[in-house]
Protein backbone atom coordinates (compact mmCIF):
# COMPACT_ATOMS: atom_id res chain seq x y z
CA UNK A 1 0.00 0.00 0.00
CA UNK A 2 2.58 2.77 0.80
CA UNK A 3 4.79 1.43 -2.38
CA UNK A 4 1.39 2.40 -4.04
CA UNK A 5 1.42 5.96 -2.75
CA UNK A 6 4.52 6.58 -3.14
CA UNK A 7 4.77 5.98 -6.50
CA UNK A 8 1.08 7.60 -7.09
CA UNK A 9 2.77 11.17 -5.49
CA UNK A 10 6.13 10.93 -7.30
CA UNK A 11 4.56 11.07 -10.27
CA UNK A 12 2.24 13.46 -9.40
CA UNK A 13 5.73 15.45 -9.16
CA UNK A 14 6.31 15.33 -12.45
CA UNK A 15 3.05 17.47 -13.40
CA UNK A 16 5.07 20.47 -11.64
CA UNK A 17 8.00 19.92 -13.10
CA UNK A 18 9.25 22.89 -15.91
CA UNK A 19 11.18 22.40 -19.16
CA UNK A 20 14.71 22.32 -17.21
CA UNK A 21 13.50 19.21 -15.22
CA UNK A 22 13.34 21.20 -12.35
CA UNK A 23 10.01 20.34 -9.54
CA UNK A 24 8.21 23.97 -8.98
CA UNK A 25 5.32 23.91 -6.20
CA UNK A 26 2.29 25.45 -7.23
CA UNK A 27 3.13 29.25 -7.60
CA UNK A 28 6.43 28.49 -9.44
CA UNK A 29 9.17 28.40 -6.73
CA UNK A 30 11.36 25.93 -6.88
CA UNK A 31 11.84 22.85 -4.55
CA UNK A 32 15.71 24.17 -4.33
CA UNK A 33 14.59 27.43 -3.54
CA UNK A 34 12.33 26.81 -0.68
CA UNK A 35 14.76 24.15 0.94
CA UNK A 36 17.29 27.11 1.03
CA UNK A 37 14.95 29.27 2.83
CA UNK A 38 13.96 26.52 5.51
CA UNK A 39 17.26 25.93 5.78
CA UNK A 40 18.37 29.71 7.00
CA UNK A 41 16.81 32.61 8.92
CA UNK A 42 14.12 34.51 6.82
CA UNK A 43 11.41 37.02 7.19
CA UNK A 44 9.27 38.83 4.94
CA UNK A 45 9.31 42.49 4.60
CA UNK A 46 8.43 45.18 1.79
CA UNK A 47 11.21 47.29 0.37
CA UNK A 48 11.00 51.29 1.81
CA UNK A 49 13.65 52.59 0.12
CA UNK A 50 17.13 51.78 -2.33
CA UNK A 51 19.73 53.25 -1.29
CA UNK A 52 22.03 52.53 -3.62
CA UNK A 53 22.42 48.92 -6.00
CA UNK A 54 23.63 46.75 -3.09
CA UNK A 55 22.01 48.83 0.41
CA UNK A 56 18.26 48.94 0.54
CA UNK A 57 15.64 49.56 3.07
CA UNK A 58 13.28 47.23 4.38
CA UNK A 59 10.63 47.30 6.76
CA UNK A 60 9.09 44.50 8.52
CA UNK A 61 5.15 43.20 9.47
CA UNK A 62 6.06 44.48 12.79
CA UNK A 63 7.11 47.93 11.37
CA UNK A 64 10.61 47.40 12.47
CA UNK A 65 13.16 49.11 9.64
CA UNK A 66 16.35 47.41 8.17
CA UNK A 67 19.21 48.30 6.68
CA UNK A 68 20.33 45.61 4.23
CA UNK A 69 23.54 45.41 2.58
CA UNK A 70 22.91 42.90 -0.11
CA UNK A 71 25.00 39.49 0.71
CA UNK A 72 27.77 38.70 -1.54
CA UNK A 73 28.03 41.53 -4.38
CA UNK A 74 29.35 44.83 -4.96
CA UNK A 75 27.49 47.77 -7.48
CA UNK A 76 29.81 50.61 -8.45
CA UNK A 77 29.33 53.56 -6.02
CA UNK A 78 27.15 56.26 -6.60
CA UNK A 79 28.01 58.68 -3.76
CA UNK A 80 31.47 58.05 -2.97
CA UNK A 81 35.15 57.90 -5.72
CA UNK A 82 34.89 54.27 -7.09
CA UNK A 83 38.45 52.29 -6.71
CA UNK A 84 39.66 50.49 -10.23
CA UNK A 85 41.51 48.02 -8.24
CA UNK A 86 37.57 46.35 -7.58
CA UNK A 87 36.62 45.88 -11.18
CA UNK A 88 38.80 43.69 -13.03
CA UNK A 89 37.96 42.42 -16.42
CA UNK A 90 40.79 40.52 -18.56
CA UNK A 91 43.11 41.14 -16.05
CA UNK A 92 42.55 44.77 -16.27
CA UNK A 93 40.83 47.53 -13.98
CA UNK A 94 38.43 49.42 -15.73
CA UNK A 95 40.01 52.82 -14.90
CA UNK A 96 37.30 54.55 -16.46
CA UNK A 97 35.60 56.32 -13.06
CA UNK A 98 32.81 58.42 -15.21
CA UNK A 99 31.96 54.92 -17.17
CA UNK A 100 31.86 53.41 -13.40
CA UNK A 101 29.77 56.18 -12.03
CA UNK A 102 26.93 55.46 -14.53
CA UNK A 103 27.01 51.77 -13.61
CA UNK A 104 26.15 52.73 -10.39
CA UNK A 105 22.89 54.57 -11.28
CA UNK A 106 22.16 51.91 -13.59
CA UNK A 107 22.38 49.04 -10.74
CA UNK A 108 20.46 51.76 -8.41
CA UNK A 109 17.71 52.46 -11.02
CA UNK A 110 17.59 48.40 -12.02
CA UNK A 111 17.26 47.86 -7.88
CA UNK A 112 14.22 50.42 -7.72
CA UNK A 113 12.65 48.94 -10.82
CA UNK A 114 12.71 45.20 -9.27
CA UNK A 115 12.46 45.92 -5.88
CA UNK A 116 10.93 49.46 -5.05
CA UNK A 117 7.97 49.09 -2.92
CA UNK A 118 7.22 45.06 -3.46
CA UNK A 119 7.52 42.45 -0.69
CA UNK A 120 10.49 40.82 -0.64
CA UNK A 121 11.75 37.92 1.69
CA UNK A 122 15.35 38.73 3.63
CA UNK A 123 17.45 35.83 4.04
CA UNK A 124 20.62 35.65 6.41
CA UNK A 125 23.56 33.12 5.33
CA UNK A 126 24.65 30.41 7.59
CA UNK A 127 28.28 31.51 6.94
CA UNK A 128 28.70 34.98 7.01
CA UNK A 129 27.79 37.67 9.95
CA UNK A 130 23.95 38.59 10.27
CA UNK A 131 25.91 42.48 10.44
CA UNK A 132 28.81 43.54 8.66
CA UNK A 133 31.41 46.30 9.54
CA UNK A 134 28.95 49.40 8.92
CA UNK A 135 26.29 47.77 11.46
CA UNK A 136 24.33 47.06 8.14
CA UNK A 137 22.69 43.82 7.73
CA UNK A 138 24.13 41.33 5.60
CA UNK A 139 21.26 39.29 3.40
CA UNK A 140 20.23 37.66 0.22
CA UNK A 141 16.93 39.38 -1.23
CA UNK A 142 14.66 36.79 -2.75
CA UNK A 143 11.48 38.49 -5.10
CA UNK A 144 9.15 36.12 -6.56
CA UNK A 145 11.60 32.85 -5.58
CA UNK A 146 14.42 34.68 -7.53
CA UNK A 147 18.19 35.69 -6.06
CA UNK A 148 18.19 39.28 -6.60
CA UNK A 149 22.32 39.53 -5.19
CA UNK A 150 22.40 36.93 -8.42
CA UNK A 151 20.52 38.66 -10.45
CA UNK A 152 22.86 41.75 -10.13
CA UNK A 153 25.68 39.52 -11.26
CA UNK A 154 23.79 37.67 -14.06
CA UNK A 155 22.66 40.68 -15.45
CA UNK A 156 26.17 42.63 -15.48
CA UNK A 157 25.30 45.41 -12.39
CA UNK A 158 28.05 43.99 -9.93
CA UNK A 159 30.74 41.95 -9.11
CA UNK A 160 31.54 39.61 -6.33
CA UNK A 161 32.61 40.79 -3.00
CA UNK A 162 34.49 38.21 -1.88
CA UNK A 163 34.13 36.93 1.75
CA UNK A 164 32.91 33.91 3.70
CA UNK A 165 29.06 33.31 2.15
CA UNK A 166 27.19 29.79 1.19
CA UNK A 167 26.54 31.03 -2.59
CA UNK A 168 30.28 32.49 -3.18
CA UNK A 169 31.01 29.48 -5.40
CA UNK A 170 27.87 30.24 -7.71
CA UNK A 171 28.05 33.76 -7.75
CA UNK A 172 31.76 33.59 -9.20
CA UNK A 173 30.46 31.37 -11.42
CA UNK A 174 27.80 33.86 -12.59
CA UNK A 175 30.28 36.64 -12.54
CA UNK A 176 32.88 34.95 -15.18
CA UNK A 177 29.66 34.02 -17.41
CA UNK A 178 28.42 38.13 -17.64
CA UNK A 179 32.59 39.09 -18.22
CA UNK A 180 32.71 36.79 -20.61
CA UNK A 181 30.09 37.46 -22.34
CA UNK A 182 30.49 41.21 -22.09
CA UNK A 183 26.93 41.83 -20.06
CA UNK A 184 26.53 44.90 -18.40
CA UNK A 185 29.12 47.11 -17.12
CA UNK A 186 31.62 44.57 -18.24
CA UNK A 187 30.62 45.35 -21.62
CA UNK A 188 33.54 48.00 -21.13
CA UNK A 189 35.80 48.53 -24.45
CA UNK A 190 37.87 52.10 -23.23
CA UNK A 191 40.48 50.59 -21.19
Amino acid sequence: MFMSIFIIFSGCLDIFSDNNGNNNNYNGNSYEYQKFLNSHEHFTAKVIKITDGDTIWVMDKNGKKYKIRLLGVDTPEIYHKNSPEKFYINNHPISNITYLKVWGYKAKDYAERMLGNKTVIVVFDNEAPRKGYYGRYLAYIFIDGDDFNEELLKNGYARVYVSNFELKTKYLKEERYAKEHKIGLWNVSNN
